[in-house]
Order: C-alpha cells, then sequence, then structure tokens
C-alpha cells in the first residue's frame, strides 16, 4: 500500500489542486509542486479505515461506547487545553509533570508532536487566511478541514520555521527529543492500542469465556481508540474550518475568524474563535456569560486545587493591572 502511495502521490495531490484551483484564496505557494505528505496521509487512512470497524455489532458494547464519549473529552482537552492554550499561548501555568500529562495525552490522538502543533498554530495566527495561512477554508472548506494536511507543505516543515514559531517548546528536552525522532507519536498511539486492548481482556476475561472477552478487548479498541481519535480530529479542524466560515463576530479582527455555537459545544469553547484571535493570551474565550467555555473553567478548577496558576486575564484587564502598576511609586532603599 505504501508503495502504490508513493508512486501515486502526485496523482492524488493533482486531484486536490483541482479542488483549489477556483478558490478565493491560493493555497500557500509553499505546497507547490504537489506532493502528498505521506506521513500524515497514510495514518489518516488507516484510522478513518479503522474507525469503520465499530459497524461490527460483535464490537459494539456499551462500556466501549461510554469510554469513547469519556474518551473525546479527556484526549481532546489534552489538545485544546494542553497543546492550544496552554503550549502555543501560554495563557496558564502547570506543573512539568502535568504538562506533560497532557502532552502525552495529545500524542495519543496522533495530532503531531507539540513543537509542529504550536509551530503550525503560531503561524496560523501571523497569517491567518492570508496566502501562507496553513489551513485557511477561504482555500476551499475540505482544504481548511483536512486537505491541508495532506500536501507536503516545504516551509511548514523546515526546521527554521519551529525555530521561529516553537523555539520556546525546542529548548524542552523532552520535547526536543521527539522532534529528533519524528516517528515517535506513533509509538505513543500504538502503545495506547495495547494498553485499551490488554486491560479489558485482563479484566474481561474475570467473567466472560475467552472468545467473548477477546471480542470485548477488540472492541475497546476501536470505539475507545480509532473511533475516539477520528471524532476528536474532525472537532479539532472544525475549529479551523467551519469557525472561519460561519458564525458572528463580537470583535473586528483582521481574519475571518468567527464564533460558533456548534464548535463551542463540541469542542469545550473553541468555538468562539472570534473572541479568541481578538485576544488570543487570554485563558478565556467568554466574552459574553452566554458563551460557555468549559475549558476555562476546567481551567479554574485546576486552579482552586492547587495545579494551575498564572491565568491570562483578558486584555483589558492586563491593560489596567498595568497602568496601575506604572502609577506606583518606586520603592526608595535609602535607610
Amino acid at each position: 500500500m505504501l508503495f502504490f502511495l508513493k508512486q501515486n502521490s502526485r496523482l492524488i495531490g493533482a486531484h486536490i489542486t483541482q479542488l483549489t484551483t477556483n478558490s478565493p484564496l491560493l493555497r500557500p505557494s509553499s505546497t507547490r509542486p504537489t506532493l502528498v505528505m505521506l506521513r500524515y496521509f497514510v495514518p489518516l487512512i488507516v484510522v478513518h479505515t479503522a474507525a469503520f470497524l465499530a459497524v461490527m455489532p460483535s464490537l459494539f458494547s456499551w462500556t466501549a461506547l461510554a469510554v469513547c464519549i469519556a474518551g473525546i473529552h479527556v484526549f481532546g482537552q489534552a489538545i485544546t487545553m494542553g497543546y492550544h492554550r496552554l503550549l502555543t499561548h501560554r495563557s496558564f501555568a502547570v506543573p512539568r509533570w502535568f504538562e506533560y500529562t497532557l502532552v502525552v495525552l495529545a500524542l495519543c490522538c496522533l495530532e503531531d508532536s507539540p513543537a509542529r502543533w504550536v509551530s503550525t498554530h503560531r503561524k496560523h495566527h501571523v497569517h491567518s487566511d492570508e496566502h501562507e495561512d496553513p489551513h485557511s477554508p477561504l482555500v476551499t472548506f475540505i482544504w481548511g478541514h483536512m486537505g491541508w494536511l495532506f500536501l507536503h507543505n516545504r516551509e511548514l516543515h523546515q526546521w527554521s520555521n519551529y525555530e521561529r514559531y516553537a523555539k520556546d517548546i525546542l529548548q524542552d528536552p523532552f520535547y526536543m527529543w521527539l522532534e529528533k525522532n519524528p516517528t515517535s507519536p506513533l509509538w505513543f498511539y500504538i502503545a495506547q492500542c495495547v494498553l485499551f486492548f490488554a486491560a479489558p481482556l485482563t479484566i474481561g476475561s474475570i467473567w466472560m469465556d475467552w472468545n467473548s472477552a477477546l471480542y470485548f478487548a477488540a472492541g475497546m479498541v476501536v470505539w475507545g481508540v480509532f473511533v475516539r481519535t477520528v471524532l476528536v480530529w474532525h472537532i479539532t479542524w472544525s475549529v479551523n474550518s467551519l469557525t472561519h466560515l460561519f458564525g458572528y463576530k463580537n470583535h473586528e479582527t483582521d481574519e475571518n475568524s468567527r464564533n460558533n455555537w456548534l464548535v463551542a459545544l463540541v469542542a469545550a469553547g473553541e468555538g468562539w474563535h472570534n473572541n479568541h484571535h481578538h485576544d488570543p493570551s487570554c485563558c478565556s474565550v467568554q466574552h459574553k456569560w452566554w458563551e460557555l467555555d468549559v475549558t476555562y473553567w476546567e481551567v479554574r478548577a485546576l486552579k482552586a486545587v492547587g495545579i494551575v496558576k498564572d491565568i491570562v486575564p483578558r486584555r483589558e484587564v492586563r491593560v489596567e493591572e498595568a497602568k496601575k502598576a506604572a502609577k506606583k511609586p518606586a520603592v526608595s532603599h535609602v535607610s
């Protein structure tokens, strides 16, 4: 299969090119000449295909469904709270052990390494809905949602790009190790598959026959890993696509970000995207009382138990605090 994809990577890319030919915004010039990014394309196809095994009745259980639903939030928050608000925007601070926990869970979502994810998102903020935006849906909806992952973006995947947009991430030894071992996210993903199979098999064999325990464990992998992964992917991608096309604006920004209630509902607040683009450093994207930001309130809960500190408030609050600090008289050290 990999040989076939390599031989036909330019042909596949040509179809994506055709979809973007008549778009109001051209895809980044660094994606030309067109070449499929096999490193992303193959796992995306394989995991989506594996998720379709969920239609088999023998692999369904209410336990597996419950684990899938819980996993969408837990692993999804590793992306939203971990990769996005913590690593990318540093909108709050946590101990290193908790940061690493979020990162390991994010690696189990197969959404790339921290430096690559952070550099892509920071570049998106710098060039949002412009020609060099890695994933603007103004090219096409499919491009902004997932098509941008299929094509090799030479500029996006250069080391200089990571140095420019994620230098702080690369200073961490663990994150640097992940970059030096580009297949490492895949091994984290495989490791969780083993865990999701072995644990249910061991527990299920206590009260089930061996054949039933095998199906129960396989169902846990299909629902708890593959289906959950696909759903988390599309929720994440919807922030890139839907919230730059549909919704309303609270703030006039220089790009096409929108507040979208549906995406906010499924993405724990990330759908209030216009609010986020107005003030990316702020931990909260809840600018109106009814714009519920689940992620922010979970960060507040973690602060209440002593894990989180230094939550970044809204810009207006930061400005007022800066003004108050500037008005404070200098402390004299003369005795």
